[in-house]
């Protein structure tokens, strides 16, 4: 119970900075100060370092009381949960490739009419990440494991949320008007015909890549905590560095390169 307790605070240390630190009038007062360029490293540092922290706690105690999963016990409906979590897996991973594409991508808000992963959802990496961490929950071992997923998913539906609040005050109606055509959950604007998918545009080369990783994570799942969680860290890390660094080198070229 005590460290359930203690993820979740971690939890609230990592997503209490994410949410403060991107509040408009906190955002544009260090931006001022700071620079784009400084926002972002400064960001990203606390990011990285509260992320770091609350994976490490969880390596340490992810089998601090158990729970057995009745779930675990179901084959088709253990199968299913498998399959949510390498299709959000996989959303997760095209998000990485396709972010400098995205109009909520840093350095360079472009809002363009919804095209590949958007039509599907406006928030691959955060829809992605909240439907892989809703299916760990499921099945997590322990108190620990299980207060760690939902807390990943609640911080990705709020973090969507907020970023669309604030691209919307930013860009305004070109942005608002983008939100009403797609949506966060993958699927819902098609299924209400907000939405169509033109799977020509579709980035299929993104979405094999996620399945690929995702079936290579699956022999190591037993591993992937292992040395305090410094595979988690080194390997979200990196990624989230690399598209900024992607990103970035996107909004020096011409604008006419989309």
């Amino acid at each position: 119970m005590q460290e359930g307790l203690a993820t979740a605070l971690l939890w609230l240390l990592f997503g209490g900075s994410h949410v403060v630190l991107s509040s408009q009038p906190l955002r544009k007062r260090l931006v001022a100060r700071l620079g784009e360029a400084g926002f972002i490293f400064v960001y990203s540092v606390v990011a990285i370092v509260t992320f770091a922290a609350l994976v490490h706690y969880v390596a340490l105690h992810r089998l601090a009381g158990p729970q057995a999963s009745l779930l675990v016990t179901i084959p088709p409906v253990r199968g299913a949960l498998i399959g949510l979590s390498v299709f959000g897996f996989t959303l997760f991973v095209t998000a990485v490739l396709v972010y400098p594409r995205l109009p909520m991508a840093t350095f360079r808000h472009r809002v363009m009419p919804a095209r590949g992963v958007q039509q599907v959802t406006r928030h691959p990496f955060f829809s992605g990440i909240a439907i892989w961490a809703a299916a760990h929950a499921f099945l997590a071992p322990s108190t620990v494991t299980f207060v760690f997923f939902v807390g990943v998913v609640v911080l990705s539906f709020v973090g969507g949320l907020h970023q669309d609040r604030r691209l919307i005050a930013e860009l305004g109606e070109p942005y608002r008007t983008y939100v009403a055509a797609t949506s966060f959950w993958p699927f819902v604007a098609v299924a209400t015909r907000r939405q169509k998918i033109n799977w020509r545009e579709q980035p299929w080369f993104g979405y094999g890549i996620g399945i690929g990783v995702s079936l290579g994570l699956y022999d190591v799942h037993a591993d992937i905590f292992n040395r305090g969680g410094a595979y988690v860290i080194g390997v979200v890390s990196a990624g989230s560095i690399i598209a900024l660094l992607n990103s970035r080198a996107r909004a020096r070229r011409p604008q006419k390169d989309s």
